[in-house]
């Protein structure tokens, strides 16, 4: 039977998609003790999907909120052939209600050891929590035989270790580029990289902006920018689940796209911006290759979809000294993200 840890997948997971940018977090990943992988595929592999699903929700919506962020700091384009290089770091904040679940109707296999156990199991972002203080679990095969029992998985407890929020990092470089007519191209790239064997990862955005308001009377004064911008990123990663099994792997795909409208104003190096629009996420994780437990081989057992949309507002700052900039931003949608970011922008 192989021996998969759930929290060894998503810390590979996690080291390859921020690419050492989430190593604070590492420490907090091995505290979710006795998480077997392989005891949630014991009672069938529906039932390990809807486990599985309720269980990383925080993580793969908090990326994909985040992936939205930091997209800009200012409502004006930059003059032709202008252009920034920056890097930021996302912070998607999990609801207090990402951190705990309940047990999803449509399990057949699965089900509390104590049917009269009201406490919630947490999900990987809830608190890390003792066997003591968790609800059991109790795992049967098809005929109604039980094959085990096991204390359902705790947290990470991650705003107890180094990170002073319980939030998903989604850390972000692009390149903008001025062209005409108050236009702005940004791109966001990874060509395929490998990680060590752990995996590969590879990302690919793109943004424009647009300056509206050269199209209102009297645009020269108004004592502001306007503008209007859309924006697209896709990345997709393979990460290994065992050194010496390459037929093993989770694959993660994560598309997002927003349209805003932006406006801000330069108060000598310091700029306030703001925007409000419309934003989408696409996520898919899946576990390919066959594993084997105690009474079968299943073969890609896992498979399943995240995807939302909905308003979202965003303000912040931008502090310019020469050609540095330093950014802070608040966006408020269901995971609010906090961003920080730092670049180098002529013209």
């Amino acid at each position: 039977m192989t021996n998969l840890k759930t929290y060894d997948i998503m810390k590979r997971i996690f080291t390859v998609l921020f690419a050492g940018c989430f190593l604070a977090l590492a420490p907090n990943l091995t505290k979710a003790q006795g998480l077997d992988f392989d005891s949630f595929l014991e009672g069938g592999v529906e039932d390990a999907n809807l486990l599985l699903e309720s269980y990383l929700q925080p993580a793969f919506e908090g990326f994909g909120y985040g992936m939205n962020s930091g997209w800009y700091n200012t409502a004006k384009p930059h003059k032709f052939l202008g252009f920034d290089i920056s890097a930021s770091l996302s912070m998607a904040r999990v609801p207090d209600s990402r951190q705990f679940f309940t047990l999803p109707t449509g399990l057949t296999n699965v089900s509390l050891t104590n049917p009269n156990d009201t406490r919630k199991l947490p999900t990987i972002f809830g608190p890390n929590l003792g066997a003591d203080d968790l609800p059991e679990l109790r795992f049967t095969n098809n005929t109604g035989e039980e094959l085990i029992r096991i204390s359902a998985p705790t947290g990470l407890g991650i705003d107890e270790g180094d990170i002073p929020w319980n939030a998903v990092p989604v850390p972000m470089a692009q390149l903008g580029i001025g062209l005409f007519k108050g236009t702005e191209v940004k791109l966001r790239y990874i060509p395929e990289q490998d990680f060590d064997g752990d995996g590969n990862i590879k990302m690919f955005g793109i943004g424009v902006m647009h300056d509206i308001k050269q199209y209102l009377p009297g645009e020269k004064l108004l004592p502001f920018d306007l503008s209007v911008f859309g924006g697209y990123t896709s990345l997709t990663s393979q990460v290994f689940v065992d050194d010496d099994n390459k037929d093993q792997f989770a694959e993660f795909s994560a598309s997002s796209w927003t349209v805003q409208g932006v406006v801000s104003k330069k108060i000598l190096f310091l700029t306030v911006f703001g925007g409000l629009g419309y934003t989408n996420y696409d996520v898919d994780f899946s576990l390919k290759g066959s594993y084997t437990t105690e009474t079968e081989t299943l073969v890609d057992p896992i498979n399943f979809n995240f995807a939302n949309n909905g308003l979202r507002t965003n303000v912040g700052v931008r502090l310019k000294l020469l050609f540095l900039t330093v950014t802070g931003e608040y966006a408020l949608q269901e995971y609010n993200t906090i961003t920080a970011g730092v670049g180098i922008s002529i013209r």
